[in-house]
């Protein structure tokens, strides 16, 4: 079997249908055609598309030794390869293999973010001011605009002119960034990735300028309709720490399905 297919096997033998959603992003790495992956088959499964890219893991309830010794060596070596490794994980289940993951490579994890994953089953629409639209041309610079603010508030970092105007050029006939538009562009975001069975919303910013009057409730509400219309159960990551966010969310009809923090690997606490 190729590495592809025994991880889904595991996926769908082991994780709850809740902690599939909130371990989203395997989906994607799946798609990788450099895939690696360290399974027990019982009680965890990491995987990566490429050393460089993070690395997401999801661990039982409980473990007995063999399976924490494993996986701790697998992670290990990909820290090897990546002094600097990201890797996301509920918070509540990776202390066993992280504190032996610790011991042999000598670094230790720092959050990075605390997430909050949410999955909509039925959408609760706020009063709309506005419509939810395709960007044009003409949006690319307000589109890049948003993204130095997303970037800026949640990364506390900058980004570039240049990245930021070719991100929006790139998203503008993608059919996968939507607008929120009250007389002027008020908010986006996007659907960064589509199962089966899900959609995950991503890059949800309102413009500083108009912030306070609800119109990220207005536009993820819209986008939760036409997703849920079309089959696919809209669900996000939340940064934990934005209380203002998550009752954004939850007030549309989100719901919390678990807990993911992403750490990164460093000598340094």
């Amino acid at each position: 079997m190729s590495n592809q297919s025994v991880a889904r096997e595991v996926l769908q033998r082991l994780l709850s249908p809740d902690e599939r959603i909130a371990m989203n992003l395997f989906e994607l790495i799946l798609e990788s055609e450099n895939l690696c992956l360290h399974t027990d088959r019982k009680s965890c499964i990491l995987l990566q598309s490429n050393p460089q890219t993070p690395l997401w893991a999801w661990f039982a309830p409980s473990m007995d030794a063999e399976s924490v010794e494993s996986a701790a060596q697998f992670l290990s070596e990909r820290i090897r390869l990546n002094p600097s490794l990201h890797v996301s994980a509920d918070p509540d289940r990776c202390a066993p293999v992280f504190q032996r993951t610790k011991a042999l490579c000598g670094l230790q994890p720092a959050v990075v973010m605390p997430m909050n994953v949410y999955v909509c089953r039925k959408v609760r629409r706020p009063a709309l001011r506005g419509q939810l639209s395709f960007p044009t041309e003409a949006d690319v610079p307000v589109v890049a605009s948003l993204l130095k603010q997303l970037v800026e508030d949640g990364e506390h970092s900058q980004i570039p002119d240049e990245a930021a105007l070719n991100f929006a050029k790139s998203a503008v006939g993608s059919n996968s960034l939507f607008l929120w538009k009250d007389e002027a562009v008020c908010a986006m975001a996007m659907i960064a990735h589509r199962t089966a069975e899900t959609a995950r919303i991503n890059t949800v910013v309102t413009d500083r300028a108009r912030r306070g009057h609800g119109y990220t409730g207005m536009l993820v509400s819209s986008l939760c309709g036409r997703l849920l219309s079309e089959g696919a159960a809209p669900m996000l990551y939340a940064d934990a720490r934005n209380p203002s966010s998550n009752r954004a969310y939850q007030k549309i009809g989100f719901e919390p399905v678990g807990p993911i923090t992403e750490y990164r690997w460093t000598a340094e606490i």
